[in-house]
């Protein structure tokens, strides 16, 4: 069995088509089916190269490893249709040749006013044979006007299309109401991508074609010139697209739509991968952390849902922290350094292995890899002056009571470079009848510059004694001098 993601390079990869592919990806792991990448880029104007490699990157980024594609090569290629012309001119031949489809010199401005006519009428606008009949004078003299034929698709009439649906179930179509004749190759020799997918579909042998449900309505045409062909359909599953928080078709303004930005900002592969296959299917037991193994044995084509799924960003947020926190520290670090960089420090200058400790510490606190250089100053900086909730927070008559105590241990020694790590919480303690928040919290904004972050057992030791020593004196000094 063979299945494919055909992905058009007009633009980044959309969250929603690596979810197609990601469940065709799992699919052919848990079934061993092969998995095809063809590149569908007939539209000549804003396919490019460099967004085929970006997708092919993001792909490679989320684990997709596919069998055959425009980089690998296989039995049934080229895998580009821009490649494939030959292929589709002698099918196109074959279909004319057999009275399937004919030549149509209408112009686009006739096709217009028939349609506005129509429109007026308040009746779908249908093509049925417009050009179906005509003899070959008629299209000398359409020639020698300088007109160029587009390619229709011969529909016939009254004709049932039952479309058999892993996900949807039958879905019965009558020919009568998808548009009457359609084109299959405009008038400039560019072949319609209703067309071509099934050609190449039946030359590449795939035997299901999983994709979202936006591309329903298309599969009447589809069966019909396959039916044209003498060529068995394929199995279909047409799953649900993905909504936004309001229910309407996820796009920008819902959030991050593109897997490059996903990569971007700081999300693992693994954590999307897991929570795009739970969009639409769950496991038998409600558990949502898998491994890619575990995934690959438990999904099903015939239980994935019907019904549309919402992305939850947070969610999303909330698993990959989860996997973060779960990471081998050693490659953990490693995917941290460049957001360090970003952060304005030189990772490779300090110490690998207290760089390492810095890690475990503020794994915690970060849901996105991009999240470190919130709290990475925290122990790289000199002084990492207080952030505006801080800066509020150190204001108060309460945190100016704790300041003062501190600067009092720090510049008379009780507090030092022996004692710091177990000393300095217990000594504030001792020295203030404040307690709780009002007395945790303040000791928190003057040693980080900030109100949250990495536990304080966790983070003194590794901000070090000179580091807390300025950054007390500089609270001193900005806070309780009048």
């Amino acid at each position: 069995m063979r299945v494919r993601f055909a992905p058009s390079p007009t633009g980044f990869l959309h969250i929603g088509n690596a979810r197609t592919a990601i469940i065709n990806y799992l699919l052919a792991k848990s079934n061993n089916w092969k998995f095809i990448l063809r590149i569908e880029d007939t539209d000549r104007e804003r396919s490019t190269r460099e967004s085929e490699q970006s997708i092919l990157n993001d792909l490679s980024w989320l684990g997709i490893v596919w069998d055959e594609g425009p980089d690998k090569g296989g039995s049934y290629g080229p895998y580009r249709q821009s490649e494939r012309f030959d292929i589709y001119r002698e099918y196109t031949e074959r279909l004319l040749e057999e009275n399937n489809a004919y030549h149509c010199y209408c112009t686009p401005d006739e096709i217009e006013t028939v349609r506005k006519k129509v429109e007026a009428e308040n009746k779908p606008y249908e093509c049925v044979n417009r050009c179906g009949e005509i003899g070959d004078d008629d299209k000398k003299k359409f020639e020698l006007d300088g007109r160029k034929p587009a390619v229709r698709f011969r529909v016939s009439r009254g004709e049932l299309i039952t479309v058999k649906d892993y996900i949807k179930g039958n879905i019965t179509f009558n020919s009568d109401n998808i548009g009457g004749d359609f084109i299959i190759v405009r008038s400039d020799g560019y072949p319609i991508y209703n067309y071509i997918v099934v050609l190449d579909d039946i030359l590449m042998k795939v035997s299901h074609v999983i994709r979202g449900e936006d591309h329903l309505s298309n599969t009447p045409k589809q069966v019909l010139i396959h039916r044209a062909l003498g060529i068995p359909v394929p199995e279909y599953a047409h799953h649900p697209l993905i909504l936004g928080p309001d229910r309407a078709k996820l796009s920008k303004r819902h959030g991050i739509t593109s897997v490059e930005l996903y990569r971007k900002e700081g999300y693992l592969p693994e954590a999307l991968v897991n929570y795009m296959a739970l969009l639409g299917w769950a496991t038998e037991d409600g558990a949502e952390i898998l491994t890619f193994d575990e995934i690959v044995r438990q999904i099903d084509l015939k239980n994935i849902g019907k019904s549309a799924s919402v992305f939850d960003f947070q969610k999303l947020r909330w698993m990959n922290g989860i996997y973060i926190r779960n990471y081998p520290v050693d490659s953990l670090v490693e995917l941290f350094l460049p957001y360090i960089t970003e952060a304005g420090f030189d990772p490779l200058a300090v110490e690998e292995r207290h760089l390492k400790s810095i890690i475990t510490a503020v794994r915690g606190s970060c849901e996105v890899l991009s999240d470190i250089k919130k709290v990475i100053g925290i122990f790289l900086s000199e002084l990492n002056e207080p952030d505006e909730e801080a800066d509020k927070m150190l204001k108060e008559d309460y945190s100016r009571e704790i300041i003062i105590l501190t600067e009092k241990l720090f510049s008379g020694s009780r507090i030092n470079g022996e004692n710091f790590i177990e000393g300095i919480i217990t000594m504030i303690k001792e020295g203030t009848e404040l307690k709780g928040k009002k007395l945790f919290m303040p000791v928190r904004a003057m040693l980080t510059g900030r109100l949250k972050g990495p536990e304080m057992d966790a983070a003194i030791p590794l901000i070090g004694f000179e580091k807390l020593r300025k950054r007390v004196e500089y609270c001193f000094n900005t806070y309780c001098r009048q």
